[in-house]
């Protein structure tokens, strides 16, 4: 088979309507003017690759993963585990078929919807040839992406998109609390009791730079919590963001006394919301409940702005199933070009699972 990806690193290389013819209305997300923000990453830890060709188009990281992150999937029912130590000690170059930084939307398009293995995998030698990398992330919308895979492709479950769907009857905040139960009522009538002396205000194209060392600040405090997490979030790529009317961008600075102590971040894109990064400050949170009153503030939102439903993400599954989320399943793979390390990563990956917990059910029957 001839070689038919045309792969580039930077949105300057090549020509954006070749990009963009791809690109169906439904997802802004894919296009080159919110893609090229990206770009402010740091190139060392987050190498971009545009691939384009005549069966559409295909939006990917090269990223380092440290093995400390996925140790926190691994042999969860054991206390003491050898070779969750040893995967600590490793750090992991992969290659992403996706945006990591907006892992529940696609990053790719294609004219027949779907392509084989086959073609795949011509890409997937192409890149390791020309970069050396033996391992290959493919997230669930990829593989949706995939009339089939084959056993190459070692699958494991990751942790669960949470989305909670918005009743069209609620007009208000006060009709989404009227639609839980009792103890839930008393846990919403807590958290904005707690976090009364919070003033929450939009952050806006005129006080964003402003804003910015504390949003970063507050942002790596919870990107160290993560449980697994790649290369950081650039939050100078808000600047970009806030100026694209697209998208729906929009930033909310939680205060004290005038000082910024936390914030959220949301997409708003055909009637869905997408609650983005957050960053707090966690001995703040533990006093004043900062994290359950943003989360009840997206809820807020979505209803204002008549969202279907509000995409909040994958971490703090049962937390967030108290407010009515409910887990969307996640399947992805890993293909790993070199055979030895496949025979050795092999078993690794068969006993990769998310942590247990409990879904809660607020709403009443």
């Amino acid at each position: 088979m001839n070689d038919p990806y045309n792969i580039h690193h930077s949105i300057s290389e090549f020509n954006e309507d070749s990009w963009n013819k791809y690109v169906s209305k439904q997802n802004p997300f894919l296009k080159t003017s919110f893609l090229k923000s990206f770009e402010k990453l740091n190139s060392k830890e987050v190498l971009p690759f545009y691939i384009n060709s005549n069966q559409g188009i295909i939006y990917g990281h090269l990223i380092t993963i440290d093995g400390k992150k996925v140790a926190n999937y691994f042999d969860l029912g054991k206390k003491i585990s050898i070779k969750r130590w040893l995967l600590k000690k490793l750090k992991i170059k992969f290659f992403c078929f996706g945006n990591t930084h907006l892992s529940n939307v696609s990053s790719n398009d294609f004219k027949s919807n779907k392509i084989s293995e086959l073609y795949l995998e011509v890409l997937i030698n192409k890149i390791h040839k020309s970069h050396g990398i033996n391992f290959f992330l493919l997230p669930d919308h990829f593989l949706n992406s995939l009339d089939s895979i084959g056993e190459k492709f070692k699958t494991f479950q990751i942790d669960p998109d949470m989305v909670l769907n918005l009743n069209a009857n609620w007009n208000s905040f006060d009709d989404y609390a009227s639609a839980v139960q009792s103890k839930y009522k008393k846990r919403i009538r807590k958290v904005y009791r707690d976090s009364n002396p919070v003033n929450v205000k939009p952050i806006t194209k005129q006080n964003i730079k402003k804003e910015l060392p504390k949003m970063t600040e507050l942002y790596i405090n919870v990107y160290k919590k993560s449980t697994f997490s790649g290369p950081p979030f650039n939050t100078d790529i808000y600047l970009d963001f806030i100026s694209q009317e697209d998208i729906g961008f929009n930033i909310y600075g939680y205060y004290i006394n005038e000082e910024l102590i936390a914030f959220s971040s949301e997409f708003f894109v055909h009637s869905v919301l997408y609650s983005y990064f957050i960053g707090l400050d966690y001995q703040i949170n533990e006093k004043y409940s900062i994290y359950n009153r943003i989360l009840y503030d997206t809820i807020y939102n979505g209803i204002d702005k008549k969202a279907t439903k509000i995409v909040y993400g994958r971490t703090a599954a049962e937390f967030k199933s108290t407010i009515g989320a409910e887990p969307i399943p996640s399947t992805s793979a890993v293909y790993i070009s070199n055979g030895l390390l496949s025979i050795v990563f092999s078993p690794i990956l068969k006993r990769i699972s998310p942590a247990n917990w409990v879904q809660r059910k607020p709403f009443k029957s």
